[in-house]
């Protein structure tokens, strides 16, 4: 199938950072695609279907094959689009880019999220809780990505 007539779709809300790192790959090759916003209080059947395990946003639908986790778009992108590479060629440099790609995840993207959007909590109980072993931020921000 020619490269404009491939069905590509996105599962997302346009404020989530992960969905808009998904929309960056796509602009960055030229994939033209069809965004359907979602609404996660109300999860369509779509996105139920799409992503069964998680059950969160980005979802990406090339030709009726869902793939989640944006990191893990993002490479599928990569690697089905071969103009104009995002990540590095080298297998050690691409290594590097994961790496800090997970590290920006797990650290950074999590400190972001909380310092903007969380108002229920003071900062210092938010570092507090992020420091806990009993606090985990994945299932936090689970419940809106």
């Amino acid at each position: 199938m020619a490269a404009n007539q491939e069905d590509v779709k996105l599962l997302g809300v346009a404020e989530s950072p992960f969905v808009c790192r998904v929309k960056i790959a796509l602009k960055l090759k030229g994939v033209q695609y069809k965004f359907l916003e979602q609404n996660l209080r109300n999860k369509s059947e779509l996105l139920l279907k799409s992503n069964p395990v998680h059950k969160k946003v980005p979802v990406f639908i090339h030709n009726e094959k869902p793939i989640a986790e944006s990191l893990v778009i993002v490479e599928y992108i990569d690697e089905t689009w071969k103009n104009n590479p995002i990540l590095p060629s080298d297998p050690y440099q691409r290594a590097l880019a994961r790496f800090w790609s997970k590290f920006i995840d797990d650290k950074v993207t999590l400190l972001f999220f909380f310092s903007c959007f969380v108002t229920d909590l003071s900062p210092k109980h938010h570092l507090s809780l992020h420091r806990s072993k009993l606090f985990c931020p994945h299932d936090y921000l689970s419940k809106y990505y």
